[in-house]
Formats: structure tokens, C-alpha cells, sequence
């Protein structure tokens, strides 16, 4: 039976949990105020009820020992929320050499950090301390970690292959924010010419989403395979749950920039320990475009490590915006997990599917959702409540 007792840093503050048998019990501070909680365990979940200024319940599910990942809910709440925790060295830390992700499995502990370039650290526990050995790119070496402060700090040194004295290295948990959403569109530049108008899909979304508390939109552009690799590898050291919208031109081999072609494979590996990502949507024509069912899943070469959607087909501009813009309000403002928007979707927007209703002036824009660790792709509607559309003008610009 999986254990949940002990310290965790969660969503919603540290939490403190016993267990007995399956029977688990324990307090959380929530803005400074001590919360319940209780529940009982079978398998790897946690089912649980919990009570601070109300009442409501939900699940976590050990994902590995440092961390879980559930849902909540209140009594009077309409839909269901995230709520994460970590234990141990698993997690974010702002440390002397920049944001580091940890990532325990019992007593073997792997990460990523940036330092002078993307770098490594792996190593075991032991006798309470976390023992590595560490890679950048043109130096590796050795150390060790130590947590202090209950669990929300660790102190440690570290030496280079051929050195003689070790350094300090110390760093403290990096908290996430309760209830803060990420949205990063990132943008390849659509001007080819002096003679072309401004244009920014991500500047719209920034405005649209803008109005949701605890929603943060960041835009950035890229302009080739680095730049992109660079902003998706900030990823991995947000803390915070997070959306990512790529935006460009498309081909069914992948990203069309500046006349360059870049792998669809090559973006989901940059992303693929970035543990936070809700879904990677593809604002792109064509990426998703299949001969046989999966032909998308071998192009990434195996199966998707998070939800990736995207298009089938060379779809137009405006269709794609409102469809886009439907697609994360369900999430962003109507608590649908992914998997439920892109059910809703094909509800909602008929043209979003293979098929568009007659006199329809939008083509079918052959909308594809591919759920995490899946063997193919989805548009089959479930039994959820209809949503009544966003009012959303079309746009007279076509998207490739």
C-alpha cells in the first residue's frame, strides 16, 4: 500500500499527513490558517475530504515517492482544481546556480538546471544527504545536498573533476503560487517584408485571458530550433501549473520558420520533463496531419508524455482563433481538464472536427487531441453538460 505520511509542500501550503493502515489524517496552512484533512488510501490514491473556511473533497495519486498529483473540489464549487505536493528533495529550488527540478524515485535522485548552459545532476541518498555528480556543458564534477529548515532548504557543496576545494551550493524550495495558471504562447515572427501589416496572435491572447484571475500569459518569439529549445526549457523550472500555445507556420514534418523546418519530435523532448505542463497545443497548420492513425505519434517517435493537440489541415485563420479561443476558456475559466475541452469542442464548434455542417463558410479544420502516454487521437464527444459558446468575431486572416 502506498505510503502518503510525512511532509509535503503543496499546491495549498505545507501539509502534514499520518498514516494508519489506509487510513490517513493530517493538517495543511493555507494562507496562515490550518486546514484538515482526512481520508483513506487504496493503491496509489488518496480519496479525502477536507475543511478550512469550507468544506469539499478529492484525490491525490502518488506518482512516484517525492510526488503527488490530485484534484479538489468544494461543496459549492462547480468544477474540479489541481493540487500538487512534493516531499523530500523532489520539486523547483532557487538555488546559488539558478532554478533546479528534482526529481526523487525512493532513493535515486535525477534534475536539470540551467548554469552555464543545460546541465545535469544525478546521484543517491546517502545517510541523509543527496550525493551527485553533475554535467554542464563543458564541465562536470561532484557533490552533495542536505535539507534544513523542515524540508524547505537544502545546503551543499559542490567540486569540478580536477578540483581541489569545494564550493558552497545552497538553495530553498520554490513555492507555487495556489490557483496561478501559466499560458506561454510562443511565437514565430509572421512579417516577411516591410510591406506586411503588424500581426501577433499572442498579443490577442494576452488581452483575451488577461481578464481571468489567476491566469499569467506570457508571449515570447522565436526564430529558429534554439530559440524555441531555450524558451521551452524555462518551462521546467516553473513550479506552476502552465499551457503552452506554439504558434507558426506548419508542415506535416513539423514548425515552418523562416524558411526552416523543426521537428515536431525536437519540441516535444525539449518539453518533455517540464512535469508541469498541462498541454502543448500545435497553432499550426498541418502538424497534426495523418495518413494512418498514429502516424503523428510515431513522427514524435513514441507516445506523448503530456496532452499535445494541433490541426490536420491547412486551417483558416479565423477558424483557428475562435476555436483556440473557446478551447482555453473551457480550461482556464471553466475548470474542463484538456481532455474534456477537446471533447466539448467538436460540440460546440462543428467545423473544429472532419466534418462541417452545411453552408458552413469554414472548412473542417481537423481538430486532433493526443492524450498523454495514449496509442492515438481523439474527437469522440462524452456525456458533459453543453457550454454556450464565447461571442467571438471571426478573423479575416488565413493562419498559413
Amino acid at each position: 500500500m502506498t505510503r502518503f505520511e510525512g511532509r509535503w509542500f503543496t499546491t495549498y501550503g505545507p501539509m502534514d499527513l499520518t498514516q494508519e493502515g489506509n487510513v490517513v489524517r493530517g493538517t495543511y496552512v493555507y494562507r496562515g490558517v490550518p486546514c484538515s484533512l482526512q481520508g483513506t488510501v487504496s493503491a496509489n490514491r488518496l480519496d479525502f475530504e477536507y475543511q478550512d473556511s469550507e468544506h469539499g473533497f478529492g484525490w491525490f495519486e502518488q506518482i512516484r515517492p517525492g510526488k503527488f498529483a490530485g484534484r479538489w473540489k468544494a461543496d459549492a464549487m462547480g468544477h474540479w482544481m489541481d493540487w500538487v505536493g512534493h516531499r523530500g528533495f523532489d520539486g523547483v529550488w532557487e538555488s546559488s546556480f539558478g532554478r533546479l527540478r528534482l526529481t526523487q524515485q525512493a532513493d535515486r535522485i535525477v534534475g536539470f538546471y540551467e548554469g552555464a548552459g543545460p546541465s545535469t545532476i544525478e546521484g543517491t541518498m546517502e545517510g541523509g544527504r543527496f550525493v551527485f555528480r553533475y554535467q554542464e556543458p563543458n564541465i562536470g564534477g561532484e557533490g552533495w545536498f542536505e535539507l534544513t529548515g523542515e524540508g524547505e532548504a537544502f545546503a551543499g557543496e559542490w567540486k569540478p573533476d580536477g578540483g581541489m576545494a569545494f564550493g558552497p551550493w545552497n538553495g530553498t524550495r520554490a513555492k507555487a503560487m495556489s490557483g496561478l495558471t501559466w499560458v506561454l504562447v510562443l511565437e514565430a515572427h509572421w512579417q516577411r517584408s516591410l510591406n506586411e501589416n503588424e500581426y501577433s496572435y499572442g498579443r490577442m491572447v494576452e488581452q483575451v485571458f488577461s481578464r481571468i484571475p489567476g491566469i499569467a500569459v506570457r508571449h515570447r518569439f522565436f526564430d529558429d530550433e534554439a530559440s524555441l529549445q531555450r524558451w521551452c526549457r524555462e518551462l521546467l523550472y516553473f513550479p506552476e501549473p502552465a499551457v503552452v500555445m506554439i504558434a507558426s507556420h506548419g508542415t506535416p514534418e513539423g514548425l515552418n520558420v523562416q524558411g526552416r523546418t523543426i521537428d515536431t519530435k525536437k519540441v516535444v523532448d525539449s518539453l518533455r520533463h517540464a512535469e508541469n505542463l498541462k498541454l502543448l497545443h500545435f497553432s499550426a497548420c498541418l502538424v497534426m496531419k495523418e495518413d494512418q492513425t498514429g502516424d503523428f505519434l510515431k513522427r514524435i517517435q513514441g507516445k506523448a508524455p503530456f496532452p499535445i493537440s494541433g490541426y490536420t489541415t491547412a486551417v483558416d485563420w479565423g477558424a483557428s482563433a475562435v476555436l483556440e479561443f473557446q478551447y482555453l476558456d473551457m480550461m482556464l475559466s471553466k475548470g474542463l481538464t484538456p481532455e474534456q475541452a477537446a471533447e466539448q469542442l467538436p460540440r460546440i464548434l462543428k467545423y473544429a472536427g472532419d466534418e462541417a455542417p452545411p453552408g458552413s463558410p469554414y472548412n473542417p479544420a481537423g481538430f486532433r487531441f493526443v492524450s498523454p502516454h495514449g496509442d492515438g487521437s481523439t474527437l469522440a464527444p462524452s456525456p458533459l453538460p453543453e457550454l454556450a459558446p464565447d461571442d467571438l468575431s471571426s478573423l479575416d486572416r488565413i493562419f498559413c
